[in-house]
């Protein structure tokens, strides 16, 4: 194919850098932070993205869809309002 289509090596180097830095990213929030605030970052990410997604390109969801973006959206809250109160009991004690 690629012998083919020569026009696609610049495309798959493009892709390949692209993974590369997002790959670096998640290498570094991991190391910086934790893997629970990696795995927020990526989860919230594509929420918006799936939304983002509803929203301009008027893609239909079903009730199904949107009790699953309801759970996630609320796995998201649940997670960020431990760390907070958790935060906040280390400082109280």
């Amino acid at each position: 194919y690629c012998a083919h289509n020569p026009e696609v090596f610049s495309l798959i180097w493009k892709f390949s850098m692209c993974s590369a830095i997002g790959q670096s990213f998640i290498f570094y929030t991991v190391a910086r932070f934790d893997p629970l605030v990696c795995s927020t970052v990526t989860t919230t990410r594509k929420i918006f993205s799936v939304l983002l997604s509803i929203i301009f390109k008027g893609h239909v969801v079903p009730m199904r869809g949107w009790g699953g973006l309801g759970l996630a959206i609320a796995g998201i809250l649940s997670e960020v309002h431990n760390k907070v109160m958790g935060g906040h009991k280390k400082l109280h004690k």
